[in-house]
């Protein structure tokens, strides 16, 4: 670095080249504070400083000249050269007019540092610019408790009597609210490999989401993408059960994917989640990369081969080969009765009869609740020859219907198909709207800021909650029932049923182990 220049220098070449600069106020001074503007509209005298041999000295030494904080404003360029115009910002709102600039000179590679003749100024005050530091403050706490829009903000700053920006202001903080949060929105396939890679070590807390498994395929004409994240905590729950419940969730992800789940139930009727998938689809392979997923996991942490023996779903034929693919066998096929309804009911509204829809509604209903499947069997014969004698065409197509579908194909809807087993998936589902409901607002988010969402949220909640090990939150825990809990309600029943002394029929269920009483 060159030393300064002293005043009594005559043999100074430089002086004779650069004298010293008086700039006149012209009407495009770029992006300068308005304080400053006023300043210059008077003219303000420079004073050569020193001497640099070197352009990247002479900018870090700029930056920090006489311990300010200096800050580029405007860069010109003349016939001596290229000038580089510094603002004081040693104090952030105080509208310093200080400045300083560099010359680079266009005649030799040499840089020489001006001063303006004019004291530093850290007191007055510059007009507020955008949102006030106080109301972002609301604002972020607003977006934490669920406001995630400007509209929702906007009526919650009014209800608090706080004075509103704009909605545009608003809307341009959120954008660099969620991307201090959550990361860049728009996310490659490439990021998301390198976060399956940093994700993929299994940790020590039993409550940290770690990435089970990955496939990444990056290809132009068919990219493609599946990542299974669970805790060790999560996983332990695999071997409390010998059934599975698999269901895709949508409305998560702002890219229209759709988000995999699958978990068991307990004895209470329970779920209790293994972990969540990310994929592009939701067909066979993405079924079989899921339950793959886990054997894989549960073999490494446990050494013990996974198989569970009973799948519940809705009719998916793409659940079922995946589960088939990977566990080789499936002894019980459960068709969620939620499903099932929604599907029986849209084919019921071709009938116009409201009485005949009830009461075949009601038919169905009862089915539905038999306990053992040789009455089941002889039931649908009987509903089938009920039903037939109406001699009504659209009856008849309906009956058709389910018999095909909902009798020789898709069977497992009713209680007596497996006892012990939940007829429905509905605590998965209870879980995806629990989901939605508090971690993602009902919002769909961006693959990258779900991704951040789904670790440090929802998988690590999810876990936490089930943790009967936690000091802070084992008073509150899920533990894994393993009976059935009978209410004083249900004893009361019983007790009344028994006084009533009534004829019990036992039939033996289809497994010749348990018997069934009537």
């Amino acid at each position: 670095m060159a030393e300064a220049l002293s005043d009594h220098d005559e043999t100074d070449s430089i002086d004779s080249v650069v004298p010293s600069y008086r700039e006149e106020a012209t009407g495009d001074d770029g992006d300068i504070i308005n304080s400053a503007k006023k300043m210059r509209a008077s003219g303000l005298s420079y004073e050569k400083v020193k001497v640099f041999s070197d352009g990247k000295c002479a900018e870090e030494e700029a930056v920090k000249y006489n311990n300010f904080k200096w800050t580029c404003c405007k860069i010109n360029d003349t016939e001596q050269g290229t000038k580089k115009y510094y603002k004081c910002s040693f104090k952030r709102g105080s509208n310093c007019p200080a400045k300083i600039y560099l010359l680079f000179h266009a005649s030799n590679f040499e840089v020489t540092l001006f001063q303006a003749i004019i004291r530093h100024d850290h007191t007055r005050e510059c007009k507020q610019t955008g949102i006030p530091i106080e109301v972002k403050n609301v604002i972020i706490e607003l977006f934490q408790n669920g406001y995630t829009t400007p509209k929702a903000i906007l009526s919650e700053l009014n209800k608090l009597k706080i004075i509103q920006p704009k909605t545009s202001q608003i809307s341009n903080f959120l954008v660099t609210l969620r991307k201090k949060l959550y990361g860049p929105a728009q996310i490659s396939l490439n990021c998301i490999k390198n976060w399956c890679i940093e994700k993929s070590i299994i940790p020590n807390d039993p409550d940290e989401c770690f990435v089970a498994n990955y496939y990444i395929k990056d290809d132009d004409a068919n990219p493609l993408f599946r990542l299974f994240v669970t805790t060790k905590n999560l996983m332990k729950n695999c071997l409390n059960s010998n059934h599975v419940c698999a269901y895709a969730t949508y409305k998560l992800i702002w890219q229209g994917y759709p988000v995999l789940m699958v978990g068991t139930t307990d004895k209470q009727c329970a779920f209790h989640p293994f972990g969540m998938a990310l994929c592009i689809n939701e067909q066979t392979d993405d079924f079989e990369f899921i339950f793959k997923s886990l054997q894989i996991t549960v073999e490494k942490l446990y050494n013990i081969n996974y198989c569970p023996i009973i799948l519940v779903a809705d009719t998916s034929g793409a659940i079922t080969n995946g589960f088939i693919n990977v566990f080789n066998v499936i002894e019980k096929r459960i068709m969620c009765w939620f499903h099932a309804t929604k599907n029986i009911d849209t084919r019921l509204n071709a009938i116009k009869d409201k009485k005949m829809k009830t009461e075949l509604r009601q038919d169905i209903e009862f089915m539905q609740l038999i306990k053992n499947e040789t009455i089941f069997d002889a039931a649908i014969k009987l509903f089938q020859k009920k039903w037939k004698s109406k001699k009504c065409p659209l009856i008849n197509n309906f009956i058709d219907y389910f018999i095909n579908e909902w009798c020789m194909s898709n069977k497992g809807w009713f209680e007596g198909f497996a006892i012990g087993y939940p007829s429905s998936n509905n605590a998965l589902e209870a879980t995806n709207g629990k989901i939605k409901y508090l971690y993602t607002f009902r919002e769909r988010l961006p693959v990258g800021e779900f991704l951040s969402v789904l670790e440090k949220d929802i998988i690590h909640q999810l876990s936490r909650e089930r943790n009967v090990n936690d000091i802070v939150t084992s008073q509150n825990a899920k533990s894994f029932a393993n009976t059935p809990s009978i209410n004083l309600s249900l004893w009361t029943s019983t007790y009344h049923w028994i006084k009533e002394e009534r004829e019990v029929i036992i039939m033996k269920n289809n497994d010749g182990k348990k018997n069934a009483f009537y």
